[in-house]
């Protein structure tokens, strides 16, 4: 099944918890904006209703028989619309040109608006524009003036809007502002939330990866008794089974191993002592069993000491007594072991540059270079061969293994160093061999690189740390 890649949880987290936050204000703000336009606008239509209606009531009332024109020069030479000098009032005749306006001028040309249009036929409307004098945002309303129950005018009052546009845009400012504040307060309490969240799953994984390389005496910290703190006391329990589990593994491993090692020293000695014997014929099939049977007893005591090493490993139990030693003297003498060996594999030792010192075990050194050329000659066939080099400098020895072996594939490489682990289970050997190779030289704050390319061969290289001559 393929795995989609997503973002983190604090990622997602905020981002969802984000987008609600905006999608709310958003709306909040849509409402907002439309409640105070509609208050301020609303209410500036209102009144300007109200003023043109009383103005409008008044003249119809007082001036019944009286024009358009002499209800204006009234309306104006008795300064009745003073009060309303927050206004331009103009009366405008049936031509719907204006009589005279607030400011005494009169003009010829005919006005085309809904309002007035709405109020020769008895309505009342609202007009928004532009003064054709200062350009400035106005709304207007008219109403009818009534001469024998006919309509002779119209009286209009018209308001400036740039006060009610500022005031409405100061606070869709002020609403912005306080909205992106709030977006920006949600978004620093979703990334605090995730972060109470996250960071608790954060440290488990970590605690568990450190767990999957094999520290078990790790413990994830539980921070709250939550799901996530069930997972940690889950995890925990499952580390202290696991310890339990390797133990029981460890003891029985070497209890096992200490049980092995009698039988197979009898089984070693008797087959020794009867292929010695005078009364066997060193071509017999008896002979050639008995020599089989010593090698595998040599075989087996060799898994059987693997599994021991493995058991000391495990419970720490295993020691290095150190001591200045030079490896490349030590390295010779295994080379010399192994030339016997050396009859259908080619062996070549290579020991070159200073004789360096270092502070190590000799034994487990020694046990290391067996291992490495014990799998050479193990995985190398026939006409191959096996290339021992060692450089020395003053601050460090370099060793390498190389063979022409069959090699180890790319997806088994990450893991010949891991214990009991096999390419194929028919493959010789216990699995144990490099990983005790890498323990020890772990042991001597040494390091090593292998690399290998399957039908290629492989090469295994080691670095010991040197103790620098005064």
């Amino acid at each position: 099944m393929r795995i989609k890649s997503r973002p983190g949880i604090r990622k997602r987290i905020i981002v969802s918890f984000g987008a609600i936050v905006i999608a709310t204000v958003i709306v909040l703000e849509i409402f907002f904006v439309i409640f105070v336009q509609n208050y301020y606008y609303k209410g500036a239509e209102q009144i300007l209703k109200d003023r043109v209606n009383i103005s409008a009531d008044f003249l119809n009332r007082y001036l019944t028989y009286s024009s358009a024109q002499e209800k204006a020069r009234f309306l104006f030479e008795n300064n009745i619309s003073s009060y309303d000098n927050k206004f331009l009032v103009q009366v405008i005749s049936s031509e719907k040109t204006v009589i005279m306006d607030s400011n005494g001028f009169s003009d010829p040309s005919a006005i085309e608006s809904n309002d007035i249009s709405d109020a020769f036929e008895n309505k009342i409307s609202v007009e928004y524009g532009k003064s054709p004098v200062t350009n400035e945002s106005v709304i207007s309303a008219s109403r009818p003036l009534i001469k024998y129950n006919n309509i002779d005018g119209v009286i209009r009052y018209t308001a400036s809007l740039e006060k009610v546009n500022t005031e409405v845009q100061r606070y869709i400012m002020g609403g912005l502002l306080f909205g992106t504040m709030l977006i920006a307060f949600f978004m620093a309490m979703a990334t605090i939330v995730s972060k109470s969240i996250v960071n608790p799953i954060q440290k488990l994984n970590e605690t568990t990866k450190r767990m999957a390389l094999g520290d078990f005496e790790q413990r994830a910290e539980k921070v709250y008794d939550d799901e996530v703190g069930q997972l940690t006391d889950t995890v925990n329990f499952m580390a202290e089974e696991i310890i339990k589990t390797d133990k029981l593994k460890t003891d029985f491993i070497s209890s096992i191993s200490h049980e092995l090692r009698t039988p197979l020293t009898s089984i070693k000695g008797w087959s020794e002592t009867l292929m010695l014997s005078e009364e066997i014929d060193h071509d017999s099939e008896l002979y050639i069993g008995m020599n089989i049977i010593s090698s595998e007893a040599d075989r087996l005591k060799d898994m059987v000491e693997e599994l021991l090493d493995f058991s000391r490993l495990e419970s720490s139990k295993m020691k290095v007594k150190k001591q200045l030693m030079e490896p490349k003297k030590l390295l010779k003498q295994v080379c010399r072991q192994f030339y016997p060996r050396a009859q259908t594999v080619k062996l070549e030792c290579e020991l070159i540059g200073e004789n360096t010192v270092v502070m190590g075990d000799g034994n487990r050194l020694k046990q290391v270079f067996i291992n490495l050329l014990a799998n050479a000659f193990k995985f190398t066939p026939a006409g191959g061969t096996i290339k021992v080099h060692a450089e020395g400098f003053e601050e460090h020895i370099v060793i390498s293994v190389t063979d022409s072996g069959i090699g180890i594939s790319e997806q088994d490489l990450p893991r010949v160093r891991e214990k009991f682990f096999k390419g194929s289970q028919t493959s010789p050997g216990s699995g144990l061999g490099l990983s005790i190779v890498d323990e020890i030289l772990k042991l001597h704050d040494s390091k090593m690189e292998i690399t290998s390319e399957i039908g290629h061969g492989t090469a295994i290289t080691i670095t010991i740390p040197g103790i620098i001559k005064q």
